[in-house]
């Protein structure tokens, strides 16, 4: 297509811009590209027009259809009867104003697309919801993982799932003897085969025994798989997916209307004070004390009673109905709890307001003096008022009195909501101390602020209970404290509770008011211009006045205006009239009297000022009140005026000072009652512009003079008399609130520059010559006004450039050339409002809300009068001929390509809204010129050289994007999108084949990009964005040619397909199947989408994996949502289109992610799947990483895995079938763990975890995120602000003070928009989560059998048979619902019927043995049911395979073993059930009634049943820790002759010893099983003995033959490994030595360095250890534990040695036995024996329960301590314990040193610690009695070790060795070791005593003693310093006395030889002292 061609009838030079501009664009090529890319690859699309007449028929549900837009008018929605219009002649009123009122009057012509709602654009949020209210009323799934987390488990089996009727049986811990905690084995009793058959059964399941062929039994599954499906599946996944990620989310403009606040309604119902003589004047309005300003304009409103009404029946000829208004809506826009409700009471003027408030204060009698004066007053000065009092509202104490939950507020009681004030306490405090109260029963908490917090309290504004306020008393108004300014400084104090607020007078009366949320419709409602509201009612009935809000700054907000509003409010600030001087007399009662004049004359006064309450509706004049004797008063006064719509300069204001004579004169000397003292005026209009804001005006003496009102008063006219010399005495502020006046200078002179070239009013000052220039300034200024006022009056101003672009207007015989200009302007004007408030208004797209609604709705597109001869397309040029306007989208297009500079730029910059003005225009184009209709053909809709422009606009578009990506990322973000959104509406209007040229250009262009640069991951972000918007077409699927309907063939045969219906299909599913370029090319958006997918998937960036599976996730969630799609032979089609998904997530399943595994027991059957059969996958998970491919985030894979889900679910059968016969085995292993992987990620993780995660609302932070936010987007981008945003809105609430300053003008805030949105669901319901698992389970399912029908006959097909199984039994290890149970059961049946053995091969048959006894646990009946005839099945198949069934027998024992170990909360009450339905079976099977095979079951079932006894009774001793290690350690010694179970209940103990970081017994379990599997390998000739200096207890593993096991070499070496991790943390490094020693020749013969090099460091690690705590090493604590009583059972009597963590104290123990025992038997049933002698056990209460505790030691012989010389070895193999018990001869614990004897008791206990266990039973008491003299002798020595090692410690410890010195020759009395020498030496040296071998060894021992302090002393005094010199010399003294003393005892005597060869039997000991 060529762009240099002549554009006719254009104006100017474009057409030679565009042939330069053509020459240019095609130098500017990229260059460079150094690509691996051949751009010739790039597929061509197909001629889509043509082709879609050929593949898609007419009566195709999926072809494009015929008309899909119209064009529609939608009428203007207002809320009033008829349109606001002023009352002038418009002709009069300026161009400005009158298309003002024709923008606001006119309906709206909209573009309909008619199926623009199922685009993937349009599904927002709503949508969402109201799918998920769908899918949420669907049944909802029960899940056994909901029932387990139930706090009360019994009670919800109870509801949801069947009853499960008692056995009438005890519990079995109760029937069974406790002795199960020693050491031998309980035979097994009858009684548990008794107890099974008396329980109750399951229901069977009847065809179980029929015989049917495998065909049928498939058949019967699919149908009932597909009952009851769920049709919306990525509906149930919505929630999931990440709203952020949806670029395609196009938020629809939204119809302009009336921008509404938070409304409240006050209704006033009594208004008096307590002396009711004279009429009261109220007036209401909002204040926010904080900010300081108004809120509303006031509500003036009048409750008198009738006769005191009639008192002003002369100043008020009549009332109008809309001035009795007594209720009335506020508006407020920003709630804070510092607005306030301000009501002002006026009187009429009557004098001094002191003296006119003394009356109504105290109580006077002479009320009808009063009356008279008031009644005089009001006949005399009615007109005039005066201010009396005033009193405010706190609108937070409002909020609060409505409790803190809107739905059900608490009742208030007759006297709650009231504001009681009494007049004795009148004052501010009083008020200040209710302000946060609504009555007695809220009750004050101290302020406002503590009472309730703010942002709690205002979210109820639109939902508190109405609530009646009742003031009693008034503040009397201060005549200097009158303006605002005071006003905020009082309601300041009364909010502040800790200020002293000054006190003010009150009057006592009475203010009755209602205040409530306002209703939606208000009936007999008023507008603030006093317009009808709809629905208005009763004529006679009072109205409800609409109160005008005053928003911050310059009025109105910054949405659109929609209505006409012109409206002043004066505001009189105040008057300075002191200088006034007269002869006539003083202005001291001074009024104004205020006037809006059309001219000078009386009679030019306008009735459009608004009168106030029970009075005309509206007047001429209006009049300030009065401050009796005040020449310089401050006043309130607010005047609201209607402005005429033809406002001109003559228009002005007139003020007339006047003074009213208060006193009554004498009838001769008063003739008027007021008398003018000054005048002053205030010209309306100048130059078109409104005057506003402040105004300080000098005041005339005088009566103005003729054409005064054309000047400004501060000019002094000459000849006139002014007061004080021309100053400024008048003070006055104008707040204009009008729609037809701008207020903004660049606005105002576009619009008169408008109006003077259009209507050629060409204002004298600029002239003919200068006013295109004017216009062209104009319009390039237009842009740099406010953007508010911009945004007011878009649509003005929009339509207006418009005009002036399509049809510019002529100065002379030419049109003006200013088309570039009025587009450059309205490019900036589209800037300039989107960038208000930093992109407030815009969406995720930097979309402004007001341009969209601008162009959806309020555009008035301009067109050529075309005459009907001309309809047709595209528009011949004769239509042009008149001129009267050019084509919009041609002409936008045109200045888009030639535009250059900063028109260029500002057009790129807001391309999004001049591309969706082209649409618009577009379509209008096409449905106008076609007569109504689009059928035209697309090809010629539209002229050459209009394609010409737009496919030269998309180059262009394109190229800005690759050139500027790394520059401005929010610019080119914004482009790509908005280009991408272009072409997705050209597809609904242009010729689709060309498009997708376009499409391709964009594609090829960036592509050439992306190949030449190293990293250039935004432009691929950028061109799966722009594929994504493309693709979320409507019609996408009518766009892509989904292939015709398949042929009904046959079910799938299980042999290769021989019919040709069959073969058809099974040829279109492998064609389908493939990325082929042919697939590309017929299947056009489908082919890219899924070719960036595949290339996206193979890039190293999460950013754009994510972004890829996120774009086709959010397609098929479009096609879900799509009620066209609904119908399944269709979702079929749109199915085959996506077929290639199978193949690209096979090449990528090795990197899709896979939750991290938790710690697992080693022989764990819950691991990854390893193998499938006797094929190994093509690609591993580990060789992709190895190759540096990271695997995917789970956001990606759980994305990727849901849309391949998907196309399973829908997808063709015969396809299926063929892409799967199509499969190698290494694809087939691939295809399976991808089944394997989506049962995992949809698992269904539990009610409880969902709401966890939902009130924690986690939020995704990832660092893809963040190189989202950085990389991408960029910083400042549109998006991202949008983003913060939301994350902001999110955090500070939707109603918070925090989120609603900028975001004020969104529609949340109009009240009731938020209660009709649906609310957006945060994250998924658990309702939700159940039906998507089971949904995906379903089709999973689905997909196995499919698999499995498919290889059936094939070469492989028993491998993926035994696949399938395999992933099938790792589903049912996952948390499913009960009806996927069902159907997972009946799969698992079909699969054991051909399989046949091996589905119990050694890989496949523990698992499956496992899971089935699991659920045979469910509390679900019918899980229950299906579990256990799936097991009776498996054993009845084997049975008929082999007449035995002994591998299944041994499974499924290991398994129930394995099971009841490791589940805490198994049912053993659903097992019994489900082992006697198995019984059941046996019992009714016919067929083998005859064989031995019932028996067998039998057999098994009792068995099995017997293994769950025990488990009982293990839960009953659950809390109690060794009790439980008792049992379980009984129930691994049953099965010595089983190594796999015994194995599998070691591994039990040791978890549980690792739960209670006892680490040494964890240690040894693991040992013992390792012991137990040398014995059974024979491993290195020695079995179990290889293990026996580990641990002496290992020789229990020995047995005297192998059994059957299952146990290798690899169970060695890891258990091993395992113990030594556990023995390294309990700090037996030794031990671990001694480990290693079995493991290193393992290694060494396997040549497994790695693991010896391992081996060795993990050595090097532990004899480190022991060198760095050599000497500093503890081990266990050591206790004896006796217990004694009969609530201990078999307990009783029984003795223990208990092993404690180190360092643990009697206290200690103590404290846990007794608060275990007594939480079990009562604290006062428990008593701790804390002495160690000998118990009684008649002496014994025997109702209650004795704990003995004794400390006890390890106790080595003589011989055993020389060859232990460690610390580590005499602590290490220990099974011989010591506890010494004091004693004397004659009962007495302690004595004299000659009577003291000590019992030292020896305990054997029956294994050696460290043990399996932490208590272990003792076998043997040995008791040995010491004689005095043998303790004085082990006392000696037992000092002469403390200082051999005090003296010998290295390095040396000086204070250690000093406090063992002290303890040794410090003492010399309180039996220190001199006395011992005096009592058991002295009687032999004295020769009392003959000398005998202990006293010898006492005296030698003494020697020795001698000698080692000596030595200590030596070394002390190397090691003191000179401070502990004098301490030296006191212990060398010390010892010198010692040996002094001590000498003469230990010398030899002579007769002591004779006697060393007599000894002294210890019975004589007594005679020997």
């Amino acid at each position: 297509m060529t762009l240099g061609r002549k554009y006719q009838n254009s104006s100017g030079n474009a057409g030679e811009a565009r042939k330069v501009y053509a020459n240019q664009s095609n130098v500017g090529t990229l260059s460079g590209c150094s690509s691996s890319l051949s751009l010739s690859e790039m597929i061509e699309p197909p001629d889509y027009e043509q082709m879609c007449e050929h593949v898609m028929g007419e009566g195709d549900p999926l072809a494009y259809p015929e008309n899909d837009f119209e064009v529609l008018t939608i009428p203007r929605r207002i809320r009033t009867i008829n349109h606001i219009l002023p009352d002038e002649d418009l002709s009069k009123a300026p161009m400005f104003v009158r298309d003002c009122i024709s923008s606001y009057t006119s309906d709206f012509t909209v573009v309909e697309y008619k199926y623009r709602a199922h685009s993937g654009s349009a599904i927002g949020r709503e949508r969402l919801s109201e799918r998920i209210e769908k899918l949420l009323s669907a049944p909802q799934h029960q899940y056994e993982v909901d029932a387990e987390q139930s706090t009360s488990t019994e009670e919800l089996a109870s509801q949801n799932f069947e009853s499960q009727p008692s056995s009438g049986r005890q519990s079995v811990a109760s029937i069974s003897s406790s002795s199960s905690c020693n050491e031998t084995l309980t035979p097994r009793g009858s009684w548990a085969s008794l107890d099974l058959r008396s329980s109750s059964s399951d229901p069977l399941l009847p065809d179980l025994f029929e015989k049917k062929p495998p065909d049928q039994i498939d058949a019967i599954n699919e149908a009932k798989r597909l009952e009851n499906r769920q049709a919306d599946l990525m509906g149930l996944y919505a929630p999931y997916l990440d709203e952020e990620e949806a670029v395609e989310r196009r938020l629809a403009a939204e119809l302009p209307a009336e921008m509404l606040g938070h409304r409240i309604l006050v209704v006033c119902h009594q208004l008096k004070l307590e002396l009711d003589v004279e009429p009261l004047f109220a007036s209401m309005a909002l204040y926010d004390a904080k900010e300081k300003r108004k809120l509303s304009e006031n509500f003036y409103f009048n409750l008198n009673s009738e006769c005191t009404r009639q008192m002003l029946s002369a100043h008020v000829p009549h009332a109008d109905l809309s001035t009795l208004s007594r209720s009335a809506v506020f508006d407020i826009h920003n709630p804070t709890p510092d607005i306030f409700i301000v009501v002002r009471v006026e009187k009429v003027l009557q004098g001094d307001v002191n003296e006119c408030v003394e009356p109504y204060i105290k109580d006077d009698k002479n009320r009808e003096k009063v009356r008279a004066g008031a009644a005089a007053a009001c006949a005399r000065l009615g007109r005039y008022r005066m201010p009396l009092a005033w009193s405010a509202v706190s609108l937070l104490s409002v909020l609060s009195g409505a409790g803190d939950t809107p739905q059900d507020p608490p009742t208030p009681s007759p006297n709650t909501n009231s504001l009681d004030r009494k007049a004795s306490g009148g004052s501010l405090e009083g008020l200040r101390r209710r302000a946060g109260e609504v009555g007695g029963s809220l009750s004050r908490k101290g302020s406002v602020e503590r009472r309730a917090p703010p942002d709690d309290v205002l979210t109820h504004i639109d939902t508190f209970k109405p609530i009646a306020i009742t003031v009693t008393s008034f503040f009397k108004q201060e005549t200097d404290k009158l303006r605002d300014e005071d006003l905020y400084k009082f309601l300041a104090e009364i909010k502040r509770p800790s200020s002293a607020p000054k006190k003010l007078k009150c009057i006592p009366g009475t203010l009755k008011i209602e205040v409530s949320p306002a209703p939606d419709e208000i009936r007999n409602g008023l507008t603030p211009e006093l317009a009808k509201l709809q629905p208005y009612g009763d004529e006679n009935v009072r109205p409800c006045k609409e109160i005008l809000p005053f928003p911050a700054g310059a009025g109105g907000g910054a949405a659109p205006h929609t209505h006409y509003r012109n409206l002043l409010f004066l505001s009189v600030r105040d008057i300075n009239l002191t200088a006034y001087t007269a002869r006539a007399g003083s202005a001291r009662n001074i009024t104004v009297r205020i006037q809006l004049m059309a001219g000078e004359e009386q009679s030019a006064a306008l009735p459009n000022i608004f009168g106030r309450s029970s009075c005309p509706e509206f007047s001429t004049e209006a009049y300030t009140t009065v401050l009796y004797h005040n020449k310089n008063p401050s006043l309130y006064d607010e005047v609201k005026l209607k402005l005429p719509a033809d406002l001109g300069d003559h228009h002005h204001l007139l003020f007339t000072f006047l003074h009213v004579a208060c006193q009554r004169k004498p009838a001769d000397h008063e003739k008027n009652v007021e008398t003018p003292v000054g005048y002053s005026w205030l010209p309306l209009c100048r130059n078109g512009k409104l005057s506003s804001g402040e105004w300080a005006l000098p005041v005339m003496s005088e009566a103005p003079p003729p054409n005064y009102s054309y000047i400004f008063p501060d000019v002094q006219l000459p000849g006139t008399r002014w007061i004080d010399n021309h100053r400024p005495l008048f003070n006055i502020a104008l707040d204009p609130h009008t729609t037809v006046h701008p207020q903004d200078s660049f606005i105002e002179r576009f619009a008169m520059a408008c109006e003077a070239v259009i209507e050629g009013n060409i204002p004298p000052r600029i002239g003919l010559a200068n006013m295109e220039s004017e216009l062209r300034t104009s319009m390039a200024e237009l842009g740099c006004g406010a953007a508010e006022a911009l945004a007011r009056h878009l649509p003005v101003l929009a339509d207006a450039l418009l005009r002036l672009l399509t049809a510019p207007p002529a100065l002379g015989p030419q049109p003006l050339n200013i088309a570039q200009d009025a587009f450059a302007a309205l490019a900036h004007l589209f800037a300039t409002v989107t960038n208000m408030n930093e992109g407030s208004t815009c969406d995720a797209h930097g979309r402004s809300g007001l341009v969209s609604a601008y162009i959806t709705y309020q555009c008035r597109m301009p067109r050529p009068s075309a005459r009907d001869a001309h309809v047709g397309l595209p528009l011949p040029p004769e239509a042009l001929i008149d001129g009267s306007c050019k084509i919009l989208h041609e002409e936008i297009a045109l200045q888009w390509v030639v535009a250059s500079g900063t028109t260029r730029d500002l057009a790129m910059h807001n391309s999004w809204a001049l591309f969706e003005l082209m649409v618009k225009s577009m379509g209008e184009y096409v449905w106008r010129s076609a007569g109504g209709g689009a059928d035209t053909p697309r090809r010629a809709r539209f002229p050459d050289h209009f394609t010409d422009d737009v496919a030269a606009l998309v180059g262009n578009v394109t190229a800005e994007i690759i050139a500027r990506y790394g520059k401005d990322s929010r610019l080119t973000q914004s482009l790509n999108n908005s280009l991408a959104f272009f072409l997705f509406d050209l597809l609904s209007l242009m010729d689709r084949g060309y498009v997708f040229n376009l499409i391709r250009t964009y594609h090829k262009q960036m592509c050439a990009k992306i190949a030449s640069l190293p990293d250039a991951v935004p432009l691929v972000h950028y061109k799966l964005s722009f594929l994504r918007i493309v693709c979320s077409h409507e019609h996408y699927v009518s766009l892509c040619l989904p292939p015709p309907p398949l042929s009904p063939a046959a079910p799938p045969p299980t042999r290769p397909p021989a019919s040709s219906a069959s073969t058809t299909a099974s040829e279109d599913g492998r064609r389908l199947a493939t990325l082929s370029v042919d697939f590309r090319s017929r299947h056009y958006l489908a082919g890219l989408l899924l070719s960036d997918l595949a290339a996206a998937l193979d890039l190293q960036s999460p950013v754009l994996q994510c972004a890829a599976v996120s774009a086709l996730a959010g397609l098929l969630s479009a096609h879900d949502a799509d009620p066209r799609l609904a119908r399944p032979e269709l979702r079929a089609r749109v199915a085959q289109l996506y077929l290639p998904l199978l193949t690209i997530a096979m090449d990528v399943q090795p990197r899709l992610h896979r939750a991290a595994a938790a710690p697992k027991d080693i022989l764990q059957l819950d691991g990854e799947m390893s193998q499938f059969g006797a094929f190994n996958p093509a690609t591993t998970p580990e060789e992709f990483k190895q190759g540096g491919r990271a695997a995917f985030n789970s956001e990606t894979s759980r994305n990727l895995v849901t849309c391949v889900v998907w196309v399973l679910r829908w997808a063709e059968r015969g396809s299926l079938h063929a892409c799967l016969q199509d499969l190698a085995p290494p694809r087939l292993y691939s295809f399976l763990q991808l089944i394997d992987l989506a049962f995992a990620a949809h698992e269904y993780k539990g009610r409880k975890e969902i709401m966890k995660c939902a009130q924690q609302n986690v939020r995704k932070t990832t660092d893809i995120k963040a190189k989202l936010e950085d990389v991408i987007l960029g910083q400042g981008s549109a998006r991202s602000d949008f983003i913060m945003r939301r994350k902001g809105a999110y955090q500070s609430g939707s109603s918070g003070r925090g989120g609603a300053g900028r975001e004020r003008w969104r529609k949340e805030w109009v009240r009731g928009a938020a209660r009709s949105r649906p609310a957006s669901p945060a994250r998924p319901l658990p309702a939700l989560a159940q039906a998507l698992a089971a949904e995906v389970a379903l089709v999973l399912l689905h997909a196995l059998e499919a698999l499995v029908q498919a290889s059936s006959g094939l070469e492989w097909g028993g491998v993926a048979c035994g696949g399938a199984l395999s992933v099938l039994v790792r589903a049912l290890q996952r948390h499913q619902s009960t009806v996927v149970l069902q159907h997972m059961f009946a799969t698992v049946r079909a699969l054991i019927l051909k399989l046949g053995w091996s589905c119990v091969s050694a890989e496949r048959g523990p698992a499956l043995c496992r899971v089935l006894l699991r659920h045979c646990a469910a509390l679900a009946g019918v899980t229950r049911a299906h579990a256990a005839a799936t097991l009776y099945a498996l054993m009845r198949q084997h049975y008929h395979l082999g007449n035995n069934f002994s591998r299944v027998k041994m499974q499924v024992t290991m398994s129930l073993s394995s099971l009841v170990g490791t589940m805490a909360s198994l049912s053993e009450e659903s097992l019994r059930r489900a082992l006697k339905t198995v019984l059941t079976y046996a019992e009714h099977d016919h067929d083998l009634a005859g064989t031995s095979f019932p028996e067998q079951v039998k057999d098994l079932v009792f068995n099995l049943h017997m293994i769950l006894s025990d488990t009982v009774k293990m839960k009953e001793f659950q809390e109690d820790p060794e009790m439980l290690l008792d049992l379980m350690y009984r129930i691994a010694r049953g099965y010595q002759h089983s190594p796999d179970l015994r194995l599998t209940w070691l591994s039990n103990m040791a978890q549980k010893h690792m739960e209670r970081s006892n680490h040494a017994e964890a240690g040894m379990c693991l040992v013992h099983g390792a012991a137990l599997v040398a014995e059974q390998l024979r491993a290195r000739g020695r079995g179990a003995a290889l293990l026996a200096r580990v641990t002496h207890n290992a020789l229990d593993e020995s047995a005297p033959d192998p059994a059957i096991h299952h146990l290798g070499a690899i169970e060695l070496q890891a258990l091993l490994e395992h113990a030594a991790g556990e023995l390294m943390a309990a700090g037996l490094y030794e031990t671990v030595n001694e480990l290693y020693k079995v493991l290193i020749p393992i290694a060494e013969d396997a040549r497994d360095y790695k693991k010896l090099a391992n081996i060795h460091g993990k050595l090097n690690e532990a004899f480190t250890r022991i060198e760095q705590l050599a000497g500093k090493r503890v081990f266990g604590a050591y206790f004896r534990v006796s217990f004694y009583g009969a609530r201990f059972g078999d307990l009783s009597g029984e003795e223990y040695v208990y092993k404690e963590h180190a360092l643990t104290k009697l206290p200690e123990i103590f404290s846990r036995l007794e608060n275990f025992y007594g939480q079990r038997f009562g604290a006062e049933n428990v008593v701790i024996i804390k002495d160690s002698n000998v118990v009684d056990v008649a002496t014994l209460d025997p109702d209650k329960a004795y704990i003995q505790i004794t400390y006890v030691e390890p106790y080595l012989e003589p011989h055993e301590l020389r060859v232990r010389t460690t610390h580590y070895e005499r602590n290490h193999n220990i099974k011989r314990f010591m506890y010494a018990t004091p004693f004397t001869a004659d009962g007495r614990a302690h004595g004299e040193l000659a009577e003291q004897c000590k019992r030292k008791t020896i305990l054997t206990t029956a294994h050696h610690f460290p043990y399996v266990k932490t208590r272990i039973q003792v076998v043997q008491r040995t008791t040995i009695i010491l004689t005095p003299i043998e303790v004085a002798i082990e006392d000696i020595q037992k000092k002469i070790h403390e200082l051999a090692a005090a003296t010998g410690q290295e390095p040396p410890d000086s204070k250690m060795l000093q406090m063992v010195l002290q303890g040794c020759i410090g003492t010399t009395v309180n039996q220190g070791p001199l006395e011992l020498a005096q009592v058991f030496l002295a009687p032999v040296v004295e020769g009392t005593q003959p000398a005998t071998r202990l006293t010898n060894k006492l005296r030698l021992s003494f020697k020795d003693f001698s000698k080692k302090c000596h030595d200590a002393l030596k070394k002390n005094k190397n090691l003191i310093g000179s401070e502990q010199r004098e301490y030296q010399r006191e212990l060398e003294r010390n010892f010198a006395r010692f040996t002094e003393r001590l000498a003469p005892l230990i010398a030899p005597t002579a007769t002591h030889a004779q006697h060393l060869a007599h000894g002294v039997t210890k019975t004589d000991y007594k005679f020997q002292a």
